[in-house]
């Protein structure tokens, strides 16, 4: 049935109706389907996804930082032991790190007999800026470093001079309450634990070289088992168990 009614499309004036105010869609957008957001299922996968990567990466961060603060003791005794041995082979004369129940120190190479009375004398007369040259030494200041604190004799102008001595030098750490260790240098037949009145030296030549040396270090949070080789005094192996 014609009711008489027509309508003609026209081409111009249908691209025009795309236009908008102050802006153009382009009719090949203006055909795409309607794009909708994130649908609240997939907000809610997003978020479940977040969260459990973040429960996983907090324990992780946590034990990280309960084992740099665990492997404190550790971290001083290999920066003492750089220390010293670069005082050993620039000076010429041996150093020592002395282990006793309280931490462990270093300084220079005294007597291999080191006993904790003569240690705490040692420590106190830093403190007070008493110290003698060498505790176990006569009143001429004699003792382990082969001369290697006299000035040279020669008259000569091409003559090496000496290298300055530091004959006061001394740097210990304090070792946590909750730490306990044994040592077992290259000689000793099994761990030894370091107790009561017990001092143990590491001792540091002139040429750098030194005991290979293993500790291990029992604290609450954590168990050590470290080497350390003769060369460069590094660690060659480390075994760290959580608890």
């Amino acid at each position: 049935m014609n009711l008489g009614y027509s309508m003609t499309i026209d081409p111009v004036r249908s691209a025009r109706s795309h236009q908008t105010s102050g802006f153009v869609i382009p009719s090949s957008l203006a055909r795409l389907p309607h794009l909708n957001g994130f649908t609240l299922v997939e907000i809610v996968i997003s978020l479940t996804i977040i969260i459990v990567i973040a429960a996983g990466a907090v324990p992780m961060f946590r034990g990280l930082r309960e084992e740099q603060l665990a492997r404190e003791p550790i971290i001083e005794l290999v920066r003492l032991a750089k220390e010293t041995r670069i005082r050993a082979m620039r000076e010429k004369r041996p150093y020592q790190v002395a282990f006793y129940q309280g931490g462990f120190v270093a300084s220079r190479y005294f007597s291999p007999y080191f006993q904790l009375t003569e240690l705490t004398t040692f420590l106190s007369e830093d403190e007070t800026g008493s110290r003698r040259l060498n505790p176990n030494a006569d009143d001429s200041d004699s003792d382990l470093d082969a001369g290697a604190g006299e000035a040279p004799k020669t008259a000569l102008p091409m003559a090496p001079t000496a290298p300055k001595l530091d004959d006061n030098w001394e740097e210990h750490y304090d070792l946590p309450q909750d730490v306990q260790y044994t040592l077992k240098f290259w000689s000793d037949t099994a761990e030894t634990p370091v107790t009561g009145e017990l001092v143990k030296l590491w001792v540091f030549q002139p040429t750098g070289i030194c005991v290979p040396l293993k500790l291990h270090l029992d604290r609450q949070s954590a168990t050590f088992d470290v080497e350390f080789g003769a060369l460069t005094a590094d660690i060659t192996r480390e075994v760290i168990d959580l608890k």
